[in-house]
């Protein structure tokens, strides 16, 4: 068994699975295996990835959507640890080593996140997106509610003890799936979060669904929220006096 697994889901990412595939590869930290799985990519994407040889376990399936994707890279990973890592974004170099000691230091954490870079590829910029870092699980349920912060899913580390075949991503989801898989995460899992980047986010490079400007908020996802958490008006409004938090 290795410590972490490193799942890449991709769809015709020609031009950037190599920069993923590379970045970790280049990490700090040796113990993990890499698959990644392909979502029916119809462009160069298989060949480029089959460049890298037996460092890559390459996965192929049928065009069946980025949750899909990201489910079988799960149930195939031998790792103690799953990181995500979206194909067209790149770990730092010592984002796996800095996770992995993180969890080593506090045996309580199953569910971890950071900060991470934010580049606007077409702007030329770049700038520090700092997620949240809650006082405790119903503020960290509340905080992610309320989307008061990003958790992006290039960021996380996450015990694969934690994935049960109840507990995936939803499959029916193209956009904001990873939102509800933090959502239902944290039914029973206080998220950590390390305080400085660990990966970088590209967006506004034409190929990425950020890119689409595609505003979906799926409100059947709040609905099964609330009652997966049971709460209702009157302790939404006391949650919101509690944690001073706005709504947007």
């Amino acid at each position: 068994m290795v410590k972490v697994s490193v799942v890449i889901p991709t769809f015709n990412r020609e031009n950037y699975i190599g920069r993923a595939i590379e970045s970790v590869l280049n990490q700090t930290y040796s113990d993990y295996e890499i698959l990644v799985v392909d979502d029916g990519s119809t462009d160069q994407t298989k060949q480029k990835v089959l460049e890298y040889g037996d460092s890559i376990n390459y996965i192929y399936q049928e065009n069946q959507g980025p949750s899909a994707a990201r489910n079988k890279g799960i149930q195939h990973s031998q790792g103690e640890y799953i990181a995500f890592l979206d194909s067209d974004d790149c770990f730092l170099p010592h984002k796996l080593e800095r996770q992995v000691a993180f969890m080593d230091e506090h045996p309580d954490c199953k569910f971890q996140y950071s900060w991470y870079n934010h580049i606007k590829v077409g702007k030329k910029s770049k700038k520090l997106r700092t997620a949240g870092t809650c006082k405790n699980l119903e503020h960290f349920q509340f905080s992610l509610y309320e989307r008061q912060f990003t958790i992006r899913t290039s960021t996380v580390l996450i015990a694969k003890e934690c994935f049960t075949d109840e507990l995936l991503f939803n499959e029916k989801y193209l956009y904001t799936q990873d939102w509800d898989m933090w959502l239902r995460l944290a039914n029973y899992y206080y998220g950590y979060c390390i305080e400085e980047p660990l990966a970088e986010y590209y967006s506004d490079h034409g190929d990425n669904r950020s890119s689409l400007k595609v505003n979906i908020h799926h409100p059947e996802i709040r609905e099964s929220i609330l009652e997966l958490y049971g709460w209702d008006n009157q302790k939404i409004k006391k949650l919101e006096d509690k944690y001073k938090i706005k709504k947007f």
